[in-house]
């Protein structure tokens, strides 16, 4: 069955190469590159939050945010080595998604009003220039996040593959698992258009953001 959706998949793995594409051209300290990661990123999550609302079953918040006793409920049986089959995230992946997408969101932001008074000025800099240093101060402080955050989404991905025998990479993949339950992620071929139309449409939004600096008026 159809676990995920066209458009979530194509935003799962977008998102995957923005953000290493982002930390990568940071270390190489190629702020061009790097700004255009962060805005795609900006982008993609924008795409997430309201994909969550209008998307297939799996993808909207509604099917897996939950409270705090299902979380624990969730935590307990990952400790006991089992794993729901139904489809979509459960109530610990859904907290992770929620980390997944706020953590690098606020990197895009945090970076995009920021400068080093030398080389490089974020492309919101010119809108807020009094609040530069203390979101150049939160973008340094969310890298170590970035880095907690990518190896906590590794070492479950591992998890699950050797503890619990279960490879959740496939059906990111395909879309499809033969093992799921539940409420398929099926998708109208006019609103799986949709979804990627608007993906790219948010995509393109984020990268004119560089229009905003004083220099292009």
């Amino acid at each position: 069955m159809r676990v995920w959706d066209l458009p979530l998949r194509v935003f799962h793995w977008s998102f995957m190469i923005c953000v290493f594409g982002a930390i990568a051209s940071g270390k190489m300290e190629n702020w061009d590159i790097h700004e255009r990661f962060g805005l795609a990123i900006m982008g993609l999550v924008t795409f997430r939050i309201i994909w969550g609302f209008i998307g297939s079953s799996t993808a909207r918040f509604a099917n897996f945010v939950k409270g705090p006793a299902a979380f624990i409920a969730a935590l307990r049986d990952l400790r006991q080595k089992r794993s729901t089959t139904e489809a979509g995230h459960s109530a610990v992946g859904g907290y992770a998604t929620i980390a997944l997408l706020f953590i690098p969101l606020m990197m895009a932001l945090t970076g995009a009003f920021s400068t080093d008074d030398i080389l490089f000025d974020g492309p919101f800099y010119h809108l807020m220039p009094e609040w530069s240093k203390q979101a150049g101060m939160m973008h340094e402080i969310g890298e170590k996040f970035i880095f907690l955050i990518i190896a906590l989404h590794i070492g479950a991905l591992a998890y699950y593959y050797f503890a619990i025998r279960k490879n959740l990479i496939p059906p990111m993949v395909t879309g499809r698992s033969d093992k799921a339950t539940g409420a398929p992620a099926t998708l109208s071929i006019r609103r799986t258009s949709a979804g990627l139309l608007l993906l790219i449409l948010l995509v393109a939004v984020a990268q004119s953001a560089t229009q905003l600096r004083p220099d292009y008026f």
